[in-house]
């Protein structure tokens, strides 16, 4: 049985016609995918080309900054499949983003049935950043997944090159957690005795509990 897989691709281009190129390219596999799942199925690729256009394209959602489409250069796509077809999937995004090489593309994805999720950064065609959130609490709920995206999508605001702020990014993120783990961690003592008069008062409640079952069966 398979699960259903979410997506949702943010593409930070570089102008607007780039952007208009991408999302026609997301919705339109290339000839060499086609090929390569026909090669490892061993199908006609002419027979499979509609079901694999269907499978992996990315439908356009909404435009990301700047709406109006004659300057807008940020968009945000949305795709689901069944997680049998990962490697499909984000190979078709993998090529549209060598095609691509000045455009950044931003993934998030999660499966909710199987309580996992995570981010991925694309750019030339392969993956450089990524974070998996793999442990769920709660159905459809994050659980620990960084903001990845944050310095990409700082640098496509103000126009800096690719790649410049995450060093500093990361910095700041070791500092805060640093400084979130001062003021609010319960050292492990603390957190005994607080444990200590609950499991106290519930084994209170199990004795009485007990005596009365006894009273009642006499």
């Amino acid at each position: 049985m398979s699960n259903w897989v979410d997506a949702h691709l943010d593409v930070l281009a570089s102008s607007p016609q780039m952007i208009n190129e991408i999302e026609r390219a997301l919705q339109n596999p290339c000839e060499e995918l086609i090929a390569w799942r026909a090669q490892l199925t061993g199908e006609d690729p002419k027979e499979i080309a509609a079901n694999i256009k269907e499978i992996v394209s990315f439908k356009p959602v909404c435009n990301l900054g700047y709406v109006d489409p004659s300057i807008n250069k940020a968009r945000r796509f949305e795709c689901t499949w069944k997680d049998k077809f990962w490697g499909l999937a984000w190979s078709h995004v993998d090529f549209v983003s060598r095609d691509f090489p000045k455009a950044v593309f931003l993934a998030q994805y999660w499966d909710d049935q199987m309580s996992y999720g995570g981010k991925m950064v694309i750019h030339a065609g392969d993956e450089i950043r990524s974070s998996r959130d793999g442990n769920h609490h709660a159905m459809g709920r994050e659980w620990v997944l960084p903001n990845i995206f944050a310095p990409y999508q700082a640098e496509h605001e103000l126009g800096l090159e690719y790649g410049t702020l995450w060093n500093e990014w990361v910095e700041d993120m070791r500092k805060e957690l640093a400084e979130l783990t001062q003021r609010y961690s319960i050292p492990a003592e603390k957190e005994l005795e607080q444990k200590a008069p609950v499991e106290e008062t519930q084994k209170n409640v199990l004795t009485h509990n007990d005596s009365v079952d006894l009273k009642e069966s006499q």
